[in-house]
């Protein structure tokens, strides 16, 4: 059965999750939807919840073309003629939703009333409240509000058409310009040709009110569609720029924010190197001086090889995906890289330098947005005593705290809204440490799940797409702020763990078990040898650290 990302049962119903981008939350209030797919059958809900899908990428698509308009270097006539019609379209549409606003209708109807009997009696007490009006009445306006709607009609209708004698083209700028920013562009009236099209919209504006004038004598005027996009640019216009917008949208996914700031930052810097440059002119020999140039302007060869890579990689979409390209003509060309910064395990002086700091020896916790208060206390010790990954311990909840075979433990997963695991063997439960009980964690765990939190830390902020982007900074800062360079850093807590529980005699693929490392074993290492949790505690009990004097300081 196919997978779709965000399907999900409730009761007896399926629904589909879908993550609004990170730099479209704020336009649309919201950072995720859960759709109803109006189903109990699988096979059902999984075709629905995929047309859904498509259907909010297109939405988000357009939404960031709304919000990030271009300006038009000219308007030609074939624009011209499309924000025409969709001049006329909007007139239509918005007569459309005002006849079906009832309520409304009788408001307007009612003071209409009441300004009447108040000019033929100036004694006459106003009173603008309209009665109650059923907005789904089944038959429509009423008289008085069938007469209140014709009579403004004829009224802007009137406006419409001395507008158009008088040449009046400030009376259709703005919906112009809203109806460009739909299709993602920027108009202004000073562009060659924003003029004729302004003419031709003011004449679609009343040709669209004089209509709307004929509904009102029962005659039929249908609303017409237009098409939701800008005419398409030219196949010997489009850059990778072009690719790169499909590009975003595309996948069975939201690109996160950091990979489509990292790819971004990779076209920026070939287009600084090639402006101009259209795809198909894109050659192999670019490539080739495209690669030399980052050898020698970027600060590292892994700096370079991944934005080469970048830049690779939206050439072959281009070619495979969208087929705009006969094929990717940097095949073959790359930077190898010299891996510097290799991880290692903390020291004892380093160990003690953070954790007989204020923060863990007095329980002195910081007040930085992104340091998640008693995060900056536990994750730390969390890393210490389990060697899990950063991302994985700021993404628990309270009911990932849980107890097998009368062991309590940590579960690492992927089930959880908005959790990630790397890889399948990261998904595992590891033994909590004697000396994290000892300090009281179990005891901070029942006392956030008893606030009702559904994250294990209430006040840490979590980055779309990255978990721990925020407390990485922090723990970074906070790292330099005591006395210690860029390394050791988190990671080096797995590079730690890992030889003390070698040298108590475990085995690599316990060690495995514990880190969530994909084991390297033969199948039957891998899949069929299943460990007891008191199997692993074993190995968790392994790791000590003799040199480090921790008190307990929660009470």
């Amino acid at each position: 059965m196919a997978q779709v990302e965000g399907l999900n049962l409730r009761g007896s119903r399926w629904y589909v999750r879908i993550l609004v981008p990170g730099d479209l939350q704020e336009a649309l209030g919201t950072s995720r939807v859960n759709l109803s797919l109006d189903t109990s059958e699988r096979p059902q809900a999984v075709l629905r919840a995929t047309q859904k899908r498509a259907e909010w990428l297109s939405k988000f698509e357009a939404k960031r073309r709304e919000l990030n308009p271009l300006p038009l270097q000219a308007v030609t006539p074939e624009m011209s003629a499309q924000l025409a019609q969709r001049v006329y379209m909007a007139v239509l549409r918005e007569d459309d939703r005002l006849r079906n606003d009832l309520p409304l209708l009788a408001e307007m109807a009612h003071v209409r009333r009441e300004l009447d009997l108040r000019k033929a009696n100036p004694a006459h007490t106003l009173n603008l409240t309209p009665p109650p009006r059923d907005p789904d009445d089944l038959r429509g306006l009423r008289e008085d509000e069938a007469r209140e709607l014709a009579g403004l009609n004829e009224y802007l209708d009137s406006k419409a058409a001395e507008s158009l004698s008088r040449r009046n083209l400030v009376t259709v700028l703005p919906i112009v310009q809203a109806e460009a920013v739909s299709l993602g562009l920027s108009f202004n009236p000073a562009t060659p040709g924003a003029r004729e099209a302004l003419q031709e919209s003011l004449k679609a504006y009343r040709k669209a009110l004089h209509e709307v004038t004929l509904r009102d004598a029962g005659e039929v005027v249908e609303t017409p569609s237009v098409p939701s996009t800008a005419t398409p640019t030219s196949n010997e216009k489009r850059t990778l720029r072009d690719v790169y917008d499909r590009w975003k949208m595309s996948g069975d996914s939201v690109r996160t924010k950091d990979t489509v700031a990292a790819c971004n930052r990779a076209l920026k810097l070939f287009e600084s190197f090639a402006p101009g440059v259209s795809l198909k002119a894109i050659t192999r020999s670019q490539g080739d001086n495209f690669r030399s140039w980052l050898r020698e302007n970027s600060n590292t060869t892994k700096t370079a090889r991944d934005r080469l890579n970048w830049v690779k990689s939206l050439l072959k979409f281009a070619a495979e995906t969208l087929e705009w390209i006969p094929r990717q003509p940097w095949v073959g060309l790359k930077i190898d890289s010299v891996t510097t910064g290799e991880r290692r395990p903390w020291t004892d002086p380093e160990l003690k330098t953070l954790f007989h700091a204020p923060l863990h020896q007095a329980y002195e916790l910081p007040t930085a947005w992104n340091s998640g208060g008693a995060a900056a206390y536990w994750i730390p010790l969390l890393g210490l005593y389990g060697g899990a990954r950063l991302g994985e311990l700021c993404q628990l909840r309270t009911e990932d705290v849980g107890d097998v075979e009368g062991i309590p433990v940590l579960s690492l997963t992927d089930e959880g809204e908005g959790q990630k695991i790397k890889t399948k063997a990261g998904r595992r439960k590891i033994p909590i440490h004697s000396e994290l009980i000892r300090l009281g964690f179990l005891d901070y765990v029942a006392t956030v799940r008893a606030s009702g939190s559904v994250s294990l830390w209430p006040t840490l902020r979590l980055r779309e797409g990255k978990p721990s982007g925020y407390f990485s900074n922090w723990f970074s800062g906070y790292r330099r702020g005591i006395g210690l360079g860029e390394k050791p850093d988190f990671h080096c807590f797995r590079h730690t763990v890992r030889p003390l529980m070698r040298r108590a005699g475990f085995s690599e693929s316990t060690m495995d078990k514990i880190t969530g490392h994909e084991s390297g074993g033969s199948v039957g290492t891998i899949i069929y040898d299943h460990w007891t949790v008191k199997e692993v505690q074993a190995a968790v009990e392994a790791i000590s650290y003799p040199a480090l004097k921790l008190l307990k300081t929660i009470r």
